[in-house]
This record gives structure tokens, C-alpha cells and sequence, in this order.
């Protein structure tokens, strides 16, 4: 009798299962299917990625190598292409080079574009719109290429950016070739006492205050 009670639950629990598996099988396919799609996109993902960084930093370190030949316009062409600007740390790098490249042939009206680019992309690094910024206004100031570049340089010495201590001293330079030695004393003097700013640069500004006597 036992055996025949233990017969009829294990059919019982069989055709329960087989019951449920009807109701809600549908829905456990679907989500091992779901599992296995999302695993296989992840690892095509993380392939393609790696797969566009290795073209990308080809791609960058033959830029350079161009560059280090003398071919400056040639290493611009070069950042130019597609699978360096794809990767988000190489499009950044890329730009900066190429800014740098334009200056090496007096391009500046390039350089400016691209100095203003990467300032104004949310997508970089703060600490390298903060380069950026630096640089659209210091070579502005020092090519004299508007009346508006000493008030932008102003603008970068009153911010916390770290590179506020070098745009005291383009400016300080500026002020001493515009025969202002009084204003450039007073800014070199501020810098060569402020223990914020980097070690090289104060003695720096203390070796022109010497040359301002």
C-alpha cells in the first residue's frame, strides 16, 4: 500500500511539474536565452574594444614616429583617422597631439581650433580642458592675435587651474616687453612667494625679479 501512495505522489508531482513547465516554460527559455545573449554581446564587446584600442594606439604611435621624422602635417593626417577616434582616451591624446603638430608648422589658427575643441568637449578630461584652455589662451597672448587673449589669460590666473602659476608668467614676460617692469615685478614677486606653485617656477620668477633691479 505505502508503495502505491508513493506511486501516486511521485505522479502527482510529475504532472504538477509537468503543469508548470506548460505555464512558465516559455518564460525560462526566454530568460536563458536573454543570459546567454547578454554574456556572448558583453564578450563581443570587450573584444571589439580591446580589438579598436590595439588599432587605435597603432595608429597613434605611427602619427608620433611621423612627427619624429619631421613629418608634422603628415603625422595631423594620421590622427585623423577613424580608428583613433573611436577610442575615448585616444581621441583626447590625439587632439592634443595634433594641436601640438600644428604649432611645430605654424598653423596656429589650427592649433586654436583644436586647443578650443578639446577645452569645450564635455567627453575629456577636466585636467585636460583645463590644458587646453591654457594653451588657447597663452599662444594667443604670445602671437598678439586678439585684443580679447590678456583678458582670457586674467580669466585662467583667477581659477584654481593648475596651470594659473604659468599664466602669471607669460603674463609677467608680456608685461616686461610692453616695458611695464613695475607690473612685472609685482607678479613675478607673487609667484616666487607662492608655495603652491611648482618649485621651478619660482625660481624662475626670482631669478627675473633679480634681472628687474
Amino acid at each position: 500500500m505505502a508503495d502505491l501512495f508513493q506511486e501516486i505522489d511521485d505522479e502527482l508531482r510529475q504532472d504538477k511539474a509537468s503543469r508548470l513547465w506548460r505555464v512558465y516554460g516559455k518564460y525560462v527559455v526566454a530568460a536563458a536565452i536573454v543570459i546567454i545573449m547578454s554574456v556572448g554581446g558583453y564578450k563581443f564587446w570587450q573584444q571589439k574594444q580591446l580589438d579598436d584600442g590595439e588599432k587605435a594606439s597603432i595608429a597613434y604611435e605611427a602619427a608620433l614616429a611621423r612627427s619624429a621624422s619631421g613629418d608634422h602635417k603628415g603625422a595631423i593626417d594620421q590622427l585623423n583617422e577613424e580608428e583613433i577616434g573611436t577610442v575615448a582616451g585616444y581621441a583626447a591624446l590625439s587632439q592634443m597631439q595634433k594641436a601640438n603638430f600644428a604649432m611645430k608648422i605654424d598653423d596656429f589658427d589650427a592649433a586654436l581650433i583644436t586647443f578650443k575643441g578639446i577645452a569645450e568637449n564635455d567627453n575629456y578630461p577636466q585636467s585636460i580642458k583645463e590644458w587646453a584652455s591654457f594653451r588657447y589662451a597663452a599662444v594667443r597672448v604670445e602671437r598678439k592675435i586678439d585684443s580679447n587673449a590678456s583678458a582670457d589669460l586674467d580669466a585662467l590666473i583667477a581659477t584654481d587651474s593648475p596651470w594659473r602659476f604659468l599664466a602669471k608668467e607669460i603674463k609677467a614676460i608680456k608685461e616686461i616687453e610692453s616695458g611695464n617692469k613695475s607690473e612685472a615685478k609685482t607678479i613675478f614677486s607673487e609667484l616666487a612667494d607662492d608655495e603652491n606653485a611648482p618649485e621651478r617656477l619660482r625660481v624662475r620668477a626670482a631669478e627675473f625679479l633679480k634681472t628687474l633691479q
